[in-house]
């Protein structure tokens, strides 16, 4: 599997440009998810692994980061990578790029937690699977990193301190 994975290449079509002239930000939100979605499919944890195992994975926590704008007819590319993975969690990390304008425009880190579907709740992988899992953090890991991976709300200057 290539690392980073190309989840996604898509032109911002007009249906996406808010009454700001770009592209809205619920836009980032979905691309990131179906990029998300063929992520997983690549993984071997998609649909035929929902079928076959009763069990699927959820997201616990998401961060969404918007960086710079995108605008219409823009291509934009979201590249995607497991960091890390237990007996039963996930993490990933995407970053959409425009590719039209040659920036990041928005960085995306997330928590999904493996289920079992009839129980719902959660559940570790098959060994063989937490080994497949394993086998592409450690390739993913071998390249360059993308910036921003961990990060965490920051409120400007002392707003919590000033208002609390």
């Amino acid at each position: 599997m290539a690392a980073p994975f190309i989840g996604l290449r898509i032109s911002v079509p007009a249906e996406w440009i808010d009454i700001n002239g770009h592209m809205n930000a619920t836009r980032y939100g979905l691309a990131v998810y179906d990029a998300h979605v063929n992520f997983t499919e690549a993984l071997g944890l998609g649909e035929a692994y929902v079928q076959a195992t009763g069990c699927g994975k959820a997201v616990l926590e998401s961060h969404l980061i918007y960086e710079r704008e995108a605008s219409l007819d823009d291509e934009l590319e979201i590249r995607s990578w497991l960091l890390a993975v237990d007996t039963k969690r996930l993490h990933f990390f995407h970053e959409m790029v425009n590719l039209t304008r040659g920036f990041r425009t928005a960085a995306a880190e997330q928590v999904d937690i493996h289920i079992d579907l009839a129980a719902r709740r959660s559940c570790m992988f098959s060994p063989a699977m937490y080994t497949q899992l394993q086998a592409v953090v450690s390739h993913h890991l071998a390249q360059p990193q993308p910036q921003g991976v961990g990060s965490r709300i920051r409120p400007p200057g002392n707003l919590w301190r000033d208002n609390h």
